[in-house]
């Protein structure tokens, strides 16, 4: 089991999801505090609210944080770079994405996402930007 990177952490929508269905997360730990350093992100929380039946599903832990304006501009010149360099996109469900990741980067956290493979491509698309997205997959 890898632990925990120490700092911030945003946990994507999916993290969520399954920690309301009751399902262990061993990666966690014992430690509830870990919320105390956790960001809910705006994308994430309007995902929770948008497709999880149960109440308890929708309180998700972390303090807020909705992006910025620079973040949403930010956003649409980077999926108008990622159409160029991987071509044809879900634009819907990958501006979702890279809001997430914008907001984990403008934080300085970590993001603790189970969905690895398309958040690496934001990785490197930050990369081109100067921005530095840090990633943890829980196993």
């Amino acid at each position: 089991m890898i632990p925990l990177p120490a700092g911030p952490l945003v946990f994507d929508t999916g993290i969520y999801i399954r920690s309301s269905r009751g399902e262990s997360f061993l990666w966690l730990g014992e430690d509830t505090r870990v919320f105390q350093r956790t960001i809910l992100t705006a994308v994430v929380a309007a995902e929770l609210y948008a497709g999880t039946r149960d109440h308890r599903g929708k309180r998700a832990q972390g303090h807020f944080s909705p992006p910025n304006a620079a973040a949403w501009i930010d956003t649409g010149i980077l999926l108008r770079r990622a159409r160029r360099a991987f071509g044809r996109m879900d634009f819907v469900h990958q501006f979702r994405d890279l809001l997430i990741a914008m907001e984990t980067v403008r934080t300085g956290a970590t993001l603790a996402t189970e969905n690895l493979g398309d958040f690496e491509r934001w990785k490197s698309l930050l990369a081109s930007a100067k921005k530095t997205l840090n990633l943890f997959e829980p196993s």
